[in-house]
């Protein structure tokens, strides 16, 4: 579904994502995890064409995204990213927004696709009329998930999609996109700097420091701890004691 291959992006004289390549099988669960600022919600927005300077070669179910049209490219890949409100227009409906994609596209029936939508993410069809600030955030992030699905895409990029909700949220959220994926055969790339929503959510995933590759794991790996790097050691063990101290808190 995806390959990237040497993949380098700068912004100015800055360097967002250095010498990346990754493969990405279709039906498959990817994660990019890092610090802040270590490129990987750029890789994201690269693999969309909305970064405008990049050098390397990618394809997206065969697209290059530089090259190819870009009305068939969202018909591949959509994004959901990670803030769901500011993502949503405050003056559009529910009902609208979730609609406008297939209105652009001259889809037919949009009125009942809408409504389909809203019940695979656990909504209602009565959810279509009202507007981003009378729903909770996780409501909110279950619209951003339809919108992205309204084309029918193959392909989600993930955007730390639950860091902006609450805790008893993240899990009804992560649960749904689980359900999607093996309802729709979905490919997902997900960004996230906790170790555990990649652990629960990809098969595997590449660990990135200060905009270059670090190492590519798989969940067996990360579960039991086999690392070859030190920052991804270092990661893992932030990761294991943020978990510890969640739990204590209780």
């Amino acid at each position: 579904m995806i390959r990237i291959d040497n993949l380098s992006v700068h912004f100015g004289s800055a360097v967002a994502v250095q010498d990346l390549s990754l493969s990405v099988a279709a039906g498959e669960s990817f994660g990019l995890v890092g610090e802040s600022g270590s490129g990987k919600s750029t890789v994201l927005r690269t693999l969309m064409g909305l970064t405008p300077r990049w050098t390397g070669d990618i394809r997206i179910g065969g697209i290059d995204p530089r090259k190819g049209r870009r009305r068939d490219l969202v018909h591949v890949a959509q994004m959901v990213f990670q803030d769901p409100y500011a993502s949503l227009h405050p003056r559009y409906t529910i009902g609208r927004a979730i609609a406008e994609p297939m209105w652009i596209n001259r889809m037919s029936d949009v009125d009942a696709r809408t409504v389909e939508l809203l019940e695979m993410i656990g909504l209602t069809a009565a959810h279509r009329f009202r507007f981003p600030h009378e729903l909770s955030g996780g409501q909110r992030q279950r619209v951003a998930i339809a919108r992205a699905l309204s084309l029918s895409p193959r392909l989600l990029l993930l955007d730390e999609p639950t860091s902006a909700l609450d805790v008893s949220v993240q899990a009804e959220i992560l649960n749904l996109l689980n359900r999607l994926r093996r309802e729709l055969n979905l490919t997902f790339v997900i960004v996230s700097h906790d170790l555990a929503v990649i652990s629960y959510m990809c098969d595997r995933l590449m660990v990135m420091q200060n905009a270059r590759p670090v190492e590519t794991l798989t969940r067996a790996q990360l579960r039991s701890g086999d690392m070859q790097h030190d920052y991804t050691r270092t990661l893992f063990r932030a990761s294991h004691h943020r978990a510890q101290g969640a739990l204590a808190n209780e």
